[in-house]
């Protein structure tokens, strides 16, 4: 525990947390919050059966009872509950700044309005059988609630439902998958909750008509009543008591010896010690990139630390993980796990998450994006060797034009040139999410530029000794598009003068792909993600495992020599197979 600073160890715990077990508390409130997330998923699942009948939700109830209601259920739940609310506050309590986006701000906000919610409902369900020895099987639980409590009931299941949507959305949203799988996502989100209302509802509709009337005894409800109101006191008691420690620590907080942060090119401020350094970016409201609200769960606020860095702490073990996944260097430090309390001089890292200007259309590629996409190589074999045997205004006239069918070969079948490189040109498809993944686009795109040389052959015959050959490799697969290589230009109006290109593994491999064709003697190596997307074949082409340099799974490609071959199908299963390193 770092317990640095003039106001002693009287006061350090309210302001220096123990670094080396942030991971481990962020562990157990994901873990926790998992488990809540499931108890809720299932009593909605419950509920919906309501639709069909109430029997069949006495049924499953069954189940679930016997799930949650025996003892190493209990303690799982009501544990995960314990610890999940108790985390809560004290992040609460750790909170330096009321500045955050918009969706941690309601996420905060409903997590705090659920334990009012909530505290009647377990009381009247699970105090009151521990209490009373009171059945609290469904047919009872929907008499006593329908119709008085109806609206309270929907309203804590909406509330308990969004809070942990939420909760997943930032847990899930720097993971790979979760652009594609989003919108299957926020289907079930929104499917879930609105049938079990639904099944709530009419099942307990069913019951009146056939059992009218509350289970409780009058007795039993003016206890019920009076333990609610006592456990709502006991909560606000508690509540009341975060909120004054909180307060207690930002006012200790700002009357400490200040220290001044500077942001290279930018500005410089004046800080407190306590707060971490994207906390205190927001509250003085300079833009800082964290992508996963400042969770730890990746290295998008990163800062390189010029002066002040022998006053931090070492990293701890999940900032040091984190940071040795991309190879930082050591004055590389996540600013969201970082508190300083001396000061410091940093430069910020990653693209600054400034708003577009008011007025202009936004930029989705400003930040980056993860998309599923096709991306083709292409390199004219042996140019250089030509080149030499033409006058020099000749080779760049003929390059031009080679360039020019190229491009419109690859603009026509929806691609866009990312760049030239050389004699080379590097190309995107499915930049457009209603293109797909733009695997068939690219394979119509590589048969249109074979076409393209060839009539580029025919009108250069007399100058060339001989017809120029190309090589095309493609790949689809999941791919980061981003506007790279240039700072946001103001005079243009907030929008980044960089151009759109793609990165990730998937450039990488359709590359190696490109050189396959060199060993392969073909005109083109396409990779099978790219065929089988695609919704066409490729007659007679060999088939190949290969290995390439820097993955361990093998990849399945396919050679083609001519893409007369291609024709709508689906891909050859009798092709030939062979195994070479790439």
């Amino acid at each position: 525990m770092d317990l640095r600073g003039a106001w002693g160890t009287g006061t350090a715990w309210l302001l220096q947390p123990v670094s080396r077990t942030q991971l481990t508390i962020a562990r157990l409130r994901l873990a926790s919050g998992l488990i809540l997330f499931a108890f809720a998923l299932i009593h909605f699942l419950n509920n919906a059966l309501g639709l069909v009948d109430l029997v069949w939700m006495e049924a499953f109830d069954a189940v679930r009872y016997a799930l949650w209601r025996s003892w190493p259920g209990s303690i799982l739940l009501y544990g995960a509950l314990v610890v999940h609310m108790s985390l809560g506050l004290w992040k609460l309590i750790r909170r330096t700044t009321w500045r955050m986006p918009p969706g941690e701000a309601l996420q905060l906000l409903l997590g705090l309005a659920i334990p009012f919610w909530l505290m009647q409902h377990i009381l009247a369900t699970r105090g009151m059988s521990l209490i009373y020895g009171l059945d609290d099987r469904y047919a009872n639980v929907l008499r006593n609630m329908w119709p008085g409590l109806a609206v309270q009931q929907t309203l804590l299941l909406l509330i308990v439902w969004l809070h942990g949507c939420l909760g997943l959305h930032f847990w899930l949203s720097t993971k790979a998958f979760y652009p594609r799988a989003a919108p299957w996502l926020l289907s079930v989100a929104v499917l879930v909750p609105t049938l079990g209302i639904l099944g709530f509802v009419e099942s307990a509709r069913r019951l009146e008509a056939t059992a009218p009337g509350s289970s409780l005894t009058a007795k039993e409800a003016q206890d019920l009543e009076q333990l609610t109101s006592t456990g709502v006191t006991v909560f606000v008691v508690i509540a009341a008591g975060v909120l004054l420690v909180l307060a207690a620590r930002l006012l200790i907080a700002r009357i400490r010896p200040g220290f001044f942060i500077t942001y290279a090119g930018f500005r410089t401020i004046r800080a407190h010690p306590g707060p971490t350094l994207l906390e205190i970016s927001r509250a003085n409201s300079i833009p800082h990139a964290a992508a996963c609200g400042g969770r730890g769960r990746c290295t998008t606020c990163r800062v390189l630390i010029t002066e002040g860095l022998e006053t931090l702490p070492p990293p701890h073990t999940g900032e040091a993980t984190a940071l040795a996944r991309i190879g930082a260097p050591a004055n590389v430090r996540l600013a969201c796990q970082i508190r300083p309390s001396h000061s410091l001089t940093l430069r910020r890292l990653v693209a600054i998450a400034e708003p577009d200007p008011p007025g202009q259309p936004s930029d989705p590629y400003r930040w980056g994006v993860e998309r599923r996409v096709t991306v083709m190589f292409t390199d004219l074999r042996d140019f250089t060797a030509l080149s030499e045997r033409v006058y020099p205004y000749d080779t760049v006239f003929l390059l031009n034009r080679y360039f020019e069918l190229m491009s419109e070969a690859i603009r026509t079948h929806g691609g866009i040139v990312d760049k030239f490189l050389g004699d080379g040109i590097m190309a995107l498809f499915g930049i457009a999410p209603a293109q797909g993944a733009g695997s068939r686009d690219a394979l119509l795109a590589a048969r249109a530029m074979q076409g393209a040389l060839d009539a580029l052959n025919r009108e250069f015959a007399a100058t060339l000794h001989q017809p120029l050959r190309m090589g095309i490799g493609i790949h689809t697969g999941p791919a980061v598009l981003g506007r790279v290589g240039a700072a946001i230009d103001p005079g243009m109006n907030g929008r980044s003068d960089g151009a759109l290109t793609a990165l990730g593994d998937t450039v990488n491999t359709a590359s190696r792909l490109e050189a396959l064709t060199k060993e392969f003697k073909v005109l083109a190596v396409i990779s099978e993600s790219t065929l089988t997307g695609s919704g066409l074949a490729l007659d007679g082409c060999a088939r190949h495992e290969i290995k390439v340099r820097g993955r361990r799974k093998t990849e399945y490609v396919y050679a083609v020599a001519d893409f007369a071959v291609m024709a709508e199908g689906s891909v050859d299963k009798q092709l030939t197979a062979g195994s070479v390193p790439a």
